[in-house]
């Protein structure tokens, strides 16, 4: 007894195959193009966060020197910590100043001295789709107090 019986193969070619030949091509070209993207939105917003953070840094900067900018005469009587105004103003202006592509205000009461500063990111990737630049800022205070032995007075 022979027995006739072959195991039948599915045919690796045929029209069931050809319709498929391709797709992880297109899926792969798409899947690149979208981690591009994603990529590049991740550069541009950490690039935004640390403009960001370098404004903020130089309006405290400038708060700063302003706020050591003190009335002598009342300092040096003992009468209290104040700010000279325009001295306060004009000394963190000056600071601002001496910064790149950073522009910012400052006003001064006796006390507190206050500073926003503005400036922008130059985008790498999101230019790509039409953004070519994000707006950052930064605004900080300085509150002069008087301190003797590490206590305010």
């Amino acid at each position: 007894m022979t027995s006739t019986a072959s195991c039948a193969r599915p045919s690796l070619v045929g029209p069931d195959m050809d319709r498929d030949r391709g797709s992880i091509t297109v899926w792969l070209a798409l899947s690149a193009v979208v981690m591009i993207i994603l990529v590049g939105v991740a550069v541009d917003l950490c690039g935004q966060v640390y403009a960001k953070q370098r404004c903020q840094d130089i309006a405290a900067q400038a708060a700063r020197a302003g706020g050591q900018q003190l009335d002598a005469g009342t300092a040096i009587r003992g009468q209290g910590a104040i700010a000279d105004p325009s001295a306060a103003v004009g000394a963190a202006k000056t600071y601002i100043a001496g910064t790149t592509d950073v522009t910012g205000t400052a006003t001064a009461t006796a006390d507190t001295v206050t500073v926003t500063t503005n400036s922008t990111y130059q985008t790498k990737f999101l230019s790509i789709i039409g953004i070519g630049s994000l707006p950052v800022s930064g605004h900080a205070q300085a509150h002069i107090t008087r301190a003797v032995g590490g206590v305010a007075r």
